[in-house]
């Protein structure tokens, strides 16, 4: 599904904003070609993400772009698994820059979040992306954290690693749903209610598969591998309090490391907080190297309601 608008740059040029809850095949392509224009412009190592199955609404808009005629000029990705906040990263083709794409893709992302009562963007940005630093700067924010991306040396062998006996991991299903969400909101402090739907959202998602890990039957863990455009991502990794520090998460990364290997997804990649030191030390000492640093950056949908194009 997909609604346009249309916007004035420069106080003339009418321009269309392409809204996709469900983006099709053709903008998809787009998309990605302007992320491999970017990539090089800017040296960037990051990959946009265009699932909706994990957004808390499906009226929520994974992307936005922008056209001028027939072509694409900018594009913004929308992820909002809660309706606390909303993770926005946006594209814009070089020759387009500084020409409002970049303003107009926000204002219109406002809006939508509006909408949905959504009252903060944390905009993502790799720090070495200079025009994009700068285009940061022209309101309001302030630094929220920053997070390190890590890829699995695939010089290394995925069953290297040693497993926890009494370890097992299997693919979740409807009936784990309640203990997963409680073993969710044990580790990453957050209500029950919340967590069992998000946990719904990723059971039915497309490119997300999800894991339930006993430990000598009972359960104990929970993990999900994102599989998107040849490449899988770990995420998710909660122990249950009472039994972390006790090499669980070690065994939980090497099992899922193989099980990305056995659906025949050799680009593996895990995103880490840049304050989880002890996180960092292990998935490094697992066999992932560092990639890319993010920078989240949050500011108050409101300001953006008032800003000229």
């Amino acid at each position: 599904m997909f609604i346009v608008v249309t916007i004035t740059l420069g106080g003339s040029t009418l321009l269309p904003i392409v809204s996709f809850t469900k983006p099709e095949l053709q903008i998809v392509h787009e998309v990605r070609e302007l992320e491999k224009i970017c990539q090089v412009h800017d040296q960037l190592q990051g990959s946009l993400f265009l699932d909706p199955s994990l957004n808390f609404s499906p009226d929520v808009p994974c992307l936005l772009a922008l056209y001028e005629g027939e072509e694409l000029a900018g594009a913004m990705t929308f992820f909002a698994p809660t309706q606390e906040e909303a993770e926005v990263v946006a594209l814009t083709y070089p020759t387009y820059r500084r020409r409002g794409v970049f303003r107009a893709l926000v204002q219109e992302a406002a809006r939508k979040a509006t909408q949905l009562q959504i009252p903060d963007f944390l905009f993502v940005c790799e720090p070495q992306s200079v025009d994009g630093v700068a285009a940061l700067g022209w309101f309001a924010s302030k630094p929220d954290h920053t997070e390190y991306a890590l890829r699995y040396d695939r010089n290394l062998p995925p069953d290297r690693l040693m497993t926890l006996s009494g370890l097992t991991m299997h693919r979740a299903t409807a009936e784990d749903l309640a203990v997963m969400a409680q073993i969710s909101a044990e580790s990453f402090s957050e209500e029950v209610e919340r967590a069992a739907h998000f946990m719904e959202l990723a059971l039915v998602s497309k490119t997300r598969r999800q894991y339930l890990f006993r430990l000598d039957g009972e359960p104990v863990a929970i993990g999900a591998l994102g599989i998107e455009d040849g490449e899988s991502t770990v995420y998710g990794l909660g122990v249950r309090s009472q039994l972390q520090n006790k090499g669980i998460g070690r065994s939980m990364v090497a099992l899922l490391v193989r099980e990305s290997y056995a659906l025949g997804v050799e680009d593996i990649l895990i995103e880490v907080d840049s304050t989880n030191a002890r996180a960092h030390h292990l998935y490094l000492s697992c066999g992932f190297i560092a990639e890319a640093t993010y920078d989240y950056l949050r500011a108050p949908v409101a300001q953006f309601l008032t800003q000229e194009t």
